[in-house]
């Protein structure tokens, strides 16, 4: 398993836009190669999220990276948006 935190910072009244575009994002995930599951999180204090994808290898992860579903799922736009992108393996 790999996954991938992306920490997304929030501007004040962001928020709600961010939720409902990730939740439409979410669903369209399930038709990805290697794709297992999507976690979106707020922080206590309303300043960012945490955003967890989980894929069966590394390799779908950066599969999905470079496909049409990663542009469309960021406004056709692979840099979109200002994350902070930490990938990690399962070791346990």
């Amino acid at each position: 398993m790999f996954h991938a935190h992306n920490r997304i910072e929030s501007a004040n009244g962001q928020g709600s836009d961010l939720e409902q575009r990730f939740q439409h994002a979410a669903e369209h995930m399930k038709q990805v190669p290697g794709f297992v599951k999507f976690e979106m999180l707020r922080a206590s204090d309303d300043s960012h999220y945490l955003v967890t994808t989980v894929w069966e290898s590394e390799k779908h992860f950066h599969d999905w990276v470079k496909s049409p579903h990663f542009r469309a799922a960021h406004g056709g736009n692979e840099s979109a948006g200002k994350a902070t992108v930490s990938t990690y393996h399962v070791v346990i």
